[in-house]
């Protein structure tokens, strides 16, 4: 993994706060072979420890954004024996990803630029959201190769999309629009494929100048209620509003109110 070289199989740059990781196989329609999981978990994990970065975004080269698993690589020799999210385990390192995603503690936007299926459409779903070029294509194909999901389907779309409607999507296995895409809440935009980075370019850039940790801890909250009580819920948000105004950014945004300007959020 290098910054920028078209030779490898994940990209990496950061830019105004902007980490962006691309796949890079675009003559495998940007499938996932252990290598490049590995090398994509590297990537994540880089954005994630940089306290320079404040948005992350996914995206692939190419006519697609991922294919999902590489069944070249299984057919040649599949072995699920290690459950070390380090190690050189397809499944391992899969399940890694999708969980470092979801609980990145910063925004996080796939720009959705061609076809997302299978592992592809889950590694999109774990991201907060979602900006499709008219031509991305999406699916839960898994039981075309006659197994249910197991990179994260059934646990993210029935929270995006209800459990009706992702059963429907799962069972079915069917190939679906962005246009549909956005109807059922899985895209927030879709734009022309022309301008699908510059849009996604603005979502970033909104989300990077906002107070970083106030939204990590928000996100955190989000994720974690759906499973709380209110009276839990409630704890929680306190214990994260008191991380929060202990931040230059609290104090940044107080000031800003008092001074009727917009706030210069820092990430701090």
């Amino acid at each position: 993994m290098t910054d920028g070289s078209e030779t490898e199989r994940v990209l990496f740059s950061i830019r105004d706060a902007i980490a962006t990781v691309s796949l890079n196989r675009p003559d495998q329609l940007n499938a996932l072979d252990t290598a490049t999981l590995q090398l994509l978990r590297r990537s994540i994990m880089r954005a994630s420890s940089d306290d320079s970065v404040r948005c992350l975004v996914l995206t692939g080269r190419g006519r697609a954004f991922c294919a999902g698993a590489d069944v070249k690589e299984w057919a040649g020799g599949y072995s699920e024996t290690n459950d070390d999210e380090t190690s050189g385990d397809w499944t391992s390192l899969a399940h890694g990803i999708i969980t470092t995603l979801y609980n990145f503690p910063k925004p996080v936007i796939a720009a959705v630029n061609g076809v997302a299926v299978g592992a592809g459409f889950d590694l999109c779903l774990a991201a907060d959201f979602r900006i499709a070029a008219e031509a991305a294509r999406f699916g839960s194909v898994y039981v075309r190769l006659g197994i249910p999901p197991d990179a994260g389907a059934s646990f993210f779309l029935p929270r995006i999309v209800g459990l009706t409607k992702a059963k429907e999507l799962i069972y079915t296995g069917r190939i679906f629009s962005s246009d549909e895409a956005l109807k059922i809440g899985v895209v927030s935009e879709v734009v022309p494929s022309e301008d699908l980075m510059d849009a996604t370019g603005r979502w970033a850039t909104e989300l990077a100048d906002g107070p970083t940790v106030a939204i990590g801890l928000a996100k955190a909250n989000l994720q974690d209620h759906q499973a709380m009580s209110l009276e839990s819920a409630l704890r929680s948000e306190q214990r994260a509003a008191r991380i929060a105004m202990e931040t230059a950014d609290h104090k940044e945004g107080l000031e800003a109110v008092s001074s009727k300007r917009p706030p210069s959020f820092r990430g701090r």
